[in-house]
């Protein structure tokens, strides 16, 4: 039986920095997610695309948004290790660059400053997260204040 190592608010460092694996922006899924949720011309299109200030095909903010909840997993919940996550409470997002078919991200995430919560058994991390192209352009961040589990309950 594999054990899974929890990591807990106490593992968790001030200026830690954590990379997810590489995921690619697929083309069919952009505009297979955009034409459910976000049927603008530059979302579902390539050819109007064009015509667009975009100059082409780009994701829409849900999808993008859904690639970073993809990358956060290969973070938090990888074969081995799981995170003692208990849920995210405030979320800054910002859409930095338009993200494109076929782009490779790359989600890095900065833990930031953390304190115990007035509530026993768990703690308070705010965090930042960054989708980077393989060009080393932010493209999408998340601003995060997270609860995360304790070992010890005081």
């Amino acid at each position: 039986m594999r054990m899974t190592r929890l990591v807990t608010f106490e593992d968790l460092a001030e200026g830690a920095v954590f990379w997810g694996e590489e995921i690619v922006a697929d083309a069919d899924a952009m505009v297979d997610y955009a034409r459910r949720y976000d049927p603008w011309p530059f979302h579902v299109d390539a050819e109007a695309a064009k015509e667009t200030p975009f100059g082409g095909l780009v994701a829409s903010a849900g999808y993008t948004f859904s690639l970073w909840c993809q990358s956060v997993h290969t973070i938090i919940r990888t074969p081995g290790t799981e995170w003692a996550f208990l849920g995210g409470y405030e979320l800054h997002v910002k859409l930095l660059q338009p993200v494109r078919p076929g782009d490779r991200l790359r989600l890095k995430l900065s833990i930031g400053s953390k304190r115990r919560s007035s509530r026993a058994g768990r703690g308070h991390v705010d965090s930042v997260h960054v989708l980077m192209r393989q060009d080393d352009m932010a493209v999408f961040s998340v601003e995060l204040a997270l609860l995360m589990a304790t070992r010890t309950p005081a």
